[in-house]
């Protein structure tokens, strides 16, 4: 139902919504404004295994991991204690994350299915209790509490579909940061979606900047930073990060929003530049 409302209707749509008084748990019951899917164990568990593969390390066993974004479920921490990670940090820009221990249970399950090792936190009763078993930390001021992480203390850093939600001001500090905080052979492994998340097309770029970037927009539950995927890569190579492409993703009919309709600077871009809908990179820090 949500893919046949149009863009231009959806925008208003989700203003509104997002000013009323109600929570996240509310708003991902009735489907409206969910941060992923990642509360699907076998789904969190698929994207936990393709970003270690990614990595490239022979095992994870006393290798500490970094997830930026969890959304909400915190079941990495789980999935990487299995592959024998000492330590885990969730980092995220609210408390998004289900509450629910049954996750957890649902979870093992599934890790006794595939015969991996169980961590055995499924009795415990809170939240807290799964993650100070799992020696993890699930912080929720954004980059403040990226910035709490000790100096080459990760490797590997992990995000599926979060990296086009930063905002733009920050996407540089972001890059810093996990430039800091990577051990010199750390990995960081990052899915990025470069579709609107209106309509899965480019209606993002319609709008100037001054009226995208602004609070009244940002927090309405559709931003994404407008980054391209060649301005994205540029900026981690100026921030120390190498890039390694792992999988790219074209729009396979052209552009789906014509670029007549788009503003400056997009309008005028080379159309190749706007070509990738999405895209799976491994960045290692510069020497």
């Amino acid at each position: 139902m949500k893919e046949l409302i149009p863009w231009f209707i959806k925008i208003p749509a989700k203003i509104v919504l997002s000013r009323l008084p109600v929570g996240y748990q509310q708003w991902r019951r009735l489907n409206l404004f969910v941060a992923g899917t990642m509360n699907r164990p076998k789904y969190a568990f698929d994207v936990f295994k393709r970003h270690s593969e990614a990595a490239g390390f022979s095992t994870l066993r006393g290798r500490t991991v970094l997830e930026l974004g969890p959304g909400d479920s915190l079941l990495t921490a789980l999935y990487a204690a299995s592959f024998g990670a000492s330590r885990t940090w969730l980092i995220d820009a609210a408390p998004l994350a289900s509450q629910e221990s049954n996750l957890f249970a649902q979870a093992e399950q599934l890790l006794t299915q595939l015969e991996l090792p169980v961590p055995g936190v499924c009795g415990k009763r809170s939240l807290s209790a799964i993650l100070e078993s799992l020696n993890a930390n699930y912080l929720t001021q954004g980059l403040a509490s990226l910035k709490t992480v000790p100096d080459g203390a990760v490797d590997l850093v992990l995000s599926q579909a979060v990296l086009e939600h930063v905002r733009l001001a920050d996407f540089r500090k972001i890059l810093i940061e996990m430039r800091r905080v990577l051990k010199p052979e750390g990995v960081a492994s990052h899915v990025v979606d470069f579709r609107d998340h209106l309509q899965n097309g480019l209606n993002n770029l319609r709008f100037p900047s001054w009226v995208w970037e602004s609070e009244f927009m940002a927090r309405s539950g559709f931003y994404t930073n407008r980054l391209t995927w060649p301005a994205m890569e540029k900026l981690f190579q100026e921030n120390g990060l190498s890039v390694q492409v792992r999988s790219i993703d074209l729009w396979p009919n052209g552009l789906p929003t014509p670029q007549r309709s788009m503003v400056l600077p997009f309008r005028k871009m080379c159309p190749n530049e706007l070509m990738v809908k999405g895209a799976h990179l491994v960045a290692r820090p510069l020497p």
